[in-house]
């Protein structure tokens, strides 16, 4: 029995989850996460009806740090433009939850899922369902005493998507080629791409880092931080690693740093096997894929972190990864026939 409609349903997933991607800068950089500040599941995918009932939101919403400390002349239409960004966010986690859930449920009852592909959709929906609770405890963390949420529980949330878009595109290759294991075949190539997932990861973390505290606007020069390779401040706090990890100068200072590892790691990798068999090309594509990125990262930190460009730069970040997990899956060890013919 082929297994096309369920590979056209989890790409779909992977485009859905890349959206949601996308839908989650836009509402980070125009200040809208914080606009909704109730959780409401089923009730909360329908707006505010009315003019009353806006203004019963926008009265919440003046309760929260944000709007006190640095939204106060912001009137109801105002609220209206920064509600929207994250009320499209959360209806597009719901509709992707749809997505998920009712083909899964339709292509189980044809048999299209058992074995092993039984259980890795079952972990994917689940994995969605945590991704969704984990955006509402980074949200709560900015309605109380914060104007912005912790930029550690939207590094959490956000490695927890990326995290399901990896799972998600794994099955795809698994199923296009071949269960294969996230342990290396025992190649080189299979050694360097598992350290380029760990370098690769850190550097998604510092980005999320960035993100949360805004530091891709205070230095908004190339190569160096308005003038110096590391500024003065970036030390200045408490003198200890907690300055690279919760100040914009340290932060910024770790994750422009870790570009040039990153960029240099991943050309080398693409030079040095490019006459790699198992690779079939995918060099070409993590070559481009991280001069791309590495391209966004120095435009948006010189636009003083344009909206476009700072989105872009993020969508860059799933590209990336996934030419590294094309990659990855190639030099992975190949589960036995028989765990893959549960699937045929």
């Amino acid at each position: 029995m082929s297994l096309r409609p369920v590979t056209l349903w989890l790409l779909t997933g992977c485009v859905m989850i890349a959206c949601m991607v996308a839908l989650g800068g836009i509402t980070r950089l125009t200040g809208s996460g914080l606009s909704i500040t109730e959780w409401k599941p089923i009730m909360g995918a329908l707006p505010p009806m009315n003019d009353a009932d806006w203004n019963i939101a926008f009265e919440k919403y003046k309760a929260t740090p944000q709007f006190q400390r640095i939204n106060q002349q912001m009137d109801v239409s105002g609220f209206k433009w920064i509600f929207f960004w994250e009320y499209m966010h959360r209806n597009w986690g719901r509709l992707m939850g749809i997505v998920f859930a009712v083909p899964f449920f339709l292509f189980w009852r044809r048999g299209l899922i058992k074995g092993w592909l039984m259980k890795r959709t079952i972990a994917i929906v689940i994995a969605g369902g945590i991704v969704g609770a984990l955006g509402w405890f980074m949200v709560i963390s900015g309605l109380e005493n914060n104007v912005r949420v912790s930029h550690y529980r939207l590094a959490i949330h956000l490695c927890s998507a990326f995290t399901v878009f990896s799972l998600v595109l794994w099955t795809v290759f698994d199923i296009a080629r071949g269960q294969r294991t996230w342990k290396s075949d025992g190649s080189q190539a299979g050694k360097w791409s598992r350290w380029l997932l760990v370098l690769l990861f850190v550097q998604i973390v510092y980005g999320a880092f960035t993100a949360g505290l805004d530091a891709g606007r205070i230095a908004n020069t190339w190569p160096l931080m308005n003038g110096d390779f590391l500024p003065a401040a970036a030390t200045s706090y408490t003198g200890t690693f907690r300055d690279f990890l919760e100040h914009k100068e340290g932060v910024q200072f770790i994750h422009r740093n870790l570009a040039w590892l990153v960029a240099i790691g991943f050309m080398a990798f693409a030079w040095r096997f490019r006459r790699e068999p198992s690779l079939h090309g995918a060099h070409r594509w993590l070559a481009a894929a991280v001069l791309l990125q590495f391209t966004l990262g120095v435009l948006t930190v010189l636009s003083q972190v344009d909206i476009k460009l700072g989105v872009l730069h993020q969508f860059g970040a799933l590209l990336l990864l996934s030419a590294l997990l094309n990659v990855v899956q190639r030099t992975g060890g190949l589960r036995d026939a028989q765990a893959h013919a549960q699937v045929d």
